[in-house]
């Protein structure tokens, strides 16, 4: 009987590592899909950073047409303000000038007008004193 149970052991060991197989079988089949999604991420991933870092270099280039145009902005303002305050104190020189010439001009027609006023105030005046003295002397 001892060989009886022994065989019968001998079987159910045999059924044991047969379920252990396939279990071990299923296990390995599990592990090899779950590698293969792995790989598959792996890759999408890859292609994801790759579009990613192709998006940040753009976004870098961009950065940097962004400073070179404000820069050339920066520049183009200065150089119109200069013309602008060039103008400005050109247009002030010139308006100063026009302003001393006009005030010549009046100055020059006022003394003329003046002159005019005292030589007829004087003829009037010389005018007075002939006919002051006729009239003393009854010329008329």
């Amino acid at each position: 009987m001892e060989n009886g149970n022994q065989i019968k052991d001998l079987i159910k060991d045999i059924a044991v590592l047969k379920a252990d197989r396939n279990t071990s079988n299923q296990v390995h089949q599990r592990l090899d899909d779950a590698i293969t999604r792995l790989t598959d991420i792996s890759a999408g991933i890859k292609s994801m950073l790759a579009v990613h870092e192709e998006k940040i270099r753009r976004v870098d280039t961009s950065q940097e047409d962004l400073f070179s145009i404000l820069e050339q902005r920066r520049r183009e303002w200065e150089e119109d303000l200069e013309k602008l305050h060039s103008r400005i104190s050109t247009q002030s020189r010139e308006l100063r000038e026009a302003i001393d010439q006009v005030t010549n001009r009046l100055d020059s027609r006022v003394g003329v007008l003046e002159r005019w006023r005292w030589l007829i105030i004087g003829g009037a005046i010389l005018l007075g004193f002939i006919l002051q003295a006729s009239m003393d002397m009854n010329i008329w």
